[in-house]
């Protein structure tokens, strides 16, 4: 099979192209930085820079490209962290439409975001939408996809939650102050985190696309936690306390309306639609996904599948 995929060179977009070359498929990665795409995405991999060029017939589409969205939100930050992901969304959406063979299947990023801040709620997929920025862009994000879904392409729409990783996002940043024994929760920590291993995040993408999943799915593994728990049980893998609590007045001067949005906000997250389709989580559980990913594995009940 052939995957056209933005966002590729990213954190998540490099290991899907790793286990898509690995299972034998082949991948166009879109890209403004051609002379990269090979040395991070795979030596077989075709590069460029807006659809038109593919050569070959595409039979999933992935859109994973976005500007990071946790740095200070400027007005103009704001702008960039729309643009890049809906325009590049209508983009993808336009050049589908208008192919002799359709893709047989269109997988669009977006992010729990979706839900807003809702206290200790239970969210699964249709669970109405909250409000704020980032909330209304991942409505309109998925939106730009709703024509694909009216001349009947099948799109899956990925919600994803904390990617923890050690090759990049939120983890490596917490690591240092949590070695040194200065971490320690957000604000009060009562507010509910959503999370999943890049493993499993990419392993869900694999599963939708072989499944077929046409409607929104939450990308968060099944045990949410309180960021009072997640503190607790990163600084236990570290052999450390974690006692330096970080105030909210203190991260609201630091970072703005971002750290009520993303920092500070709860959504506790259910993976229903994924569990419903047979996906089996490798990493179900944060001490297991905190073990492989700072430990290197000491929780082996977590092991890759």
């Amino acid at each position: 099979m052939h995957c056209l995929i933005s966002g590729g060179t990213g954190l998540i977009g490099r290991l899907f192209c790793q286990r898509w070359l690995a299972r034998g498929g082949s991948l166009t990665v879109l890209s403004r930085q051609l002379d990269k795409v090979r040395a991070l995405c795979g030596e077989s991999v075709d590069a460029c820079k807006e659809p038109e060029e593919v050569e070959r017939p595409v039979d999933v589409v992935v859109n994973l490209a976005g500007e990071p969205i946790s740095r200070r939100w400027t007005e103009r930050r704001r702008a960039e962290i729309r643009n890049s992901r809906l325009k590049t969304t209508e983009k993808l959406v336009r050049w589908t439409l208008v192919q002799r063979a359709r893709p047989g299947y269109f997988l669009s990023g977006s992010a729990i975001g979706y839900y807003g801040d809702r206290g200790g709620d239970l969210l699964k997929e249709d669970s109405p939408p909250g409000g704020g920025f980032a909330a209304q862009l991942c409505r309109d994000w998925e939106a730009a996809t709703l024509p694909l879904q009216q001349a009947g392409i099948c799109v899956g729409i990925m919600r994803t939650a904390v990617v923890l990783s050690n090759r990049g996002g939120a983890l490596p940043q917490m690591l240092p102050a949590f070695r040194l024994g200065l971490g320690g929760p957000m604000g009060s920590g009562e507010h509910w985190m959503s999370w999943i291993h890049e493993e499993d995040e990419v392993g869900l993408m694999l599963h939708a696309i072989d499944q077929h999943l046409c409607l929104p799915f939450n990308a968060s593994a099944p045990e949410a936690v309180t960021n009072n728990s997640f503190a607790r049980l990163l600084a236990k893998q570290l052999h450390r306390p974690a006692m330096m609590r970080a105030p909210a007045w203190l991260l609201n001067i630091l970072f703005g309306e971002m750290a009520q949005e993303l920092l500070l906000t709860s959504e506790r997250v259910e993976p229903r639609a994924a569990l419903d389709s047979g996906y089996t989580f490798h990493f179900p559980t944060l001490v297991q996904a905190l073990a492989d990913l700072v430990n290197g594995g000491s929780a082996t009940s977590g092991a890759r599948a």
